[in-house]
């Protein structure tokens, strides 16, 4: 059969020897098929770049490149490439050499027909066990390329077994150039057109120069080499694949260039993070992270607002206080001249995207559907009521979002732990916990009498009560310094406050604790 035919190219700068060899064998009858008869080195990789050889006979004493020199590269290139030295010396020197680079058989001139056969019939056993292997491995490749490619992008394998992976399924990704990232929404239902799309990615880009795999349905990552021309190609690429999803939503996104593979992570969020503006705009398509950026900087410097307000208003839970927020930036900048309803969307795509980075710092989300159709309300506000019922809305779902399974009321928790930490800090109140906690001090406090049952004044007194007659019980403390070690320097204020919560003064609490201790 023609697939079991076993090619040889023979490499030999006197012509006649290499004559001899091909001429001595019938090899055609045997299996074998003579692919190319060279006389120099730089002949036989110009023909190895067209078709590869299975086995390679070569002299060693060659003009330039000699033959030794000439495996050593064959070895590098095509390792899967069988050689075989044919030569003249007999020094011990060349053959250890040669095995050291991976040559398989060693033959000394003049050669015998039966010993060119006989080594090339030993090596086609192994060369069909190879390919049949390799039959097997070409069903299963595509599928382990694309696991490694999404292993490394997701950070679940270390750069130093991501450089072995890449390296030993012959991807060459982030070898020279680095990468870019390209996150693709269409619909993939139809197999046929996953193929028509990789077509287009082929011709676009070469068949080698990315790799993909799939996020999950009708979403599909690409990996692609950075090249010069790199934003063309994608752009032309592009637009074929928007032709080929014309009846359905398509919208690509695509991250920055980053050269190391621990920053592979950043392409994929990179993407998702401009996509969902993509999407909210049908005229586009196509959008790069460098412009999205721009394109946010420049709605910014339009609104110079710090939002650090708003964000721990709504990571706390306080809607009070990030509707309030909303209603303060509308006064000053929003009402303090004509009403603009592009000012109204520019201003609620700013706070669509400080309130997403809200849920990421949560480790929520929401998924792209949803961002898009918040979006969609957004970009379509006429009126400030719409502004305010969009963006009320997503205060409130979010707020829901981040609470929901959140087993108890975190904030509440967080802030008694702050408490019994620094009980010793006479300062300690609801307004120093509320601002070390990164909390509005009035949502605190309701959400802290909510969970605990009593207010956060109250709260810091009996504990502080507690731990002094822990202090009175387990040593020999004086009352003045009892007192400075739970926050309350003032000796009469603490009896004062010791008698208020135990019903008795420090000194019959001290005298109780001795006569039934039996001190």
């Amino acid at each position: 059969m023609e697939k079991d035919v076993i090619n040889i190219l023979i490499v030999d700068d006197e012509k006649y020897e290499g004559i001899l060899m091909e001429k001595s064998v019938a090899w055609e009858s045997e299996g074998f098929h003579i692919m190319g008869n060279v006389q120099c080195a730089e002949d036989a990789l110009a023909l190895m770049e067209k078709q590869t050889p299975d086995i390679v006979y070569t002299d060693i004493n060659m003009p330039r490149i000699d033959g030794l020199e000439l495996s050593r590269r064959i070895r590098e290139t095509y390792p899967a490439v069988h050689i075989v030295i044919v030569t003249g010396y007999r020094e011990f020197e060349y053959a250890r050499e040669a095995i050291h680079i991976g040559v398989e058989e060693f033959l000394l001139k003049p050669i015998q027909s039966d010993e060119l056969l006989a080594a090339a019939v030993k090596l086609r056993e192994q060369i069909l066990k190879e390919r049949e292997q390799q039959s097997k491995d070409v069903e299963i490749y595509p599928v382990l390329c694309q696991e490694l490619l999404r292993r490394i992008v997701t950070g679940y394998i270390k750069s130093e077994e991501a450089e072995e992976k890449l390296s030993e399924y012959q991807i060459r990704l982030w070898k020279n150039k680095g990468v870019r990232g390209a996150l693709l929404i269409m619909d993939l239902e139809d197999h046929d057109i996953l193929l028509k799309l990789l077509e287009i990615m082929n011709e676009a880009l070469g068949e080698k120069n990315y790799g993909y795999f799939s996020l999950e349905k009708n979403k599909i990552f690409f990996v692609v080499e950075e090249t010069p021309e790199i934003k063309k190609l994608l752009g032309n690429a592009f637009e074929q694949i928007t032709e080929l999803g014309k009846d359905g939503t398509v919208a690509t996104s695509v991250s920055c260039y980053y050269e190391e593979i621990d920053d592979s992570p950043k392409i994929l969020s990179e993407c998702e993070e401009a996509l969902v503006d993509t999407m909210r705009d049908e005229r586009k398509t196509l959008i790069f992270y460098e412009d999205y950026i721009e394109y946010m900087q420049q709605i910014s410097h339009s609104y110079p607002v710090n939002f650090d307000s708003y964000r721990i208003a709504v990571k706390s839970g306080d809607q009070e206080a990030a509707v309030g927020f909303i209603d303060h930036y509308l006064e000053q900048y929003i009402f303090n001249g004509p009403l603009m309803i592009s000012q109204l969307r520019n201003l609620g795509v700013l706070l669509f995207h400080n309130t997403m980075s809200v849920l990421k710092e949560s480790n929520k989300h929401l998924d792209n559907e949803e961002q898009v159709k918040i979006l969609e309300n957004i970009s379509g506000i006429n009126t400030l009521q719409e502004f305010c019922r969009t963006l009320y809305a997503l205060i409130e779902g979010t707020i829901q979002t981040i609470s929901r399974n959140a087993g108890g009321n975190t904030v509440a928790q967080k802030a008694q732990e702050y408490i019994e930490q620094n009980l010793d800090r006479e300062k300690l109140s609801l307004n120093l916990i509320a601002s070390d906690l990164f909390v509005n001090a009035s949502y605190l406090s309701r959400i802290f009498k909510q969970s605990v049952g009593e207010s956060i004044t109250k709260y810091i007194m009996r504990k502080r009560v507690e731990k002094s007659m822990e202090l009175f019980d387990t040593t020999d403390l004086k009352v003045y310094e009892v007192a400075a070690a739970v926050g309350m320097p003032d000796a009469h204020y603490f009896g004062t406050s010791f008698k208020k919560y135990t019903g008795k003064t420090v000194n019959e609490y001290k005298s109780k604790n001795r006569t039934l201790s039996g001190k």
